[in-house]
């Protein structure tokens, strides 16, 4: 997904939220200082491939990051 997808997409959006680990709301009147995306290739204790991808969210001094572990083929 490209980031003029993911704009695309926002932009039909009537409200979004944003949810932290510990299940707490962030407050509306905050706003996104960083979105980015990073990527791992690595190869694991048993010899497989993985890619991880990693998005993450800063709001100001908090920042969440989630993570996607895919198996290469």
């Amino acid at each position: 997904m490209k980031l003029s997808d993911v704009k695309a997409e926002l932009s039909q959006l009537k409200k979004i939220t944003f949810q932290l680990p510990n299940g707490e709301l962030v407050p509306n009147h905050f706003h996104v200082t960083e979105v980015g995306k990073i990527t791992k290739n690595f190869i694991d204790c048993g010899g497989t491939l993985r890619r991880e991808e990693v998005a993450t969210f800063s709001f100001g001094t908090q920042t969440i990051t989630t993570t996607a572990c895919i198996p290469k083929n």
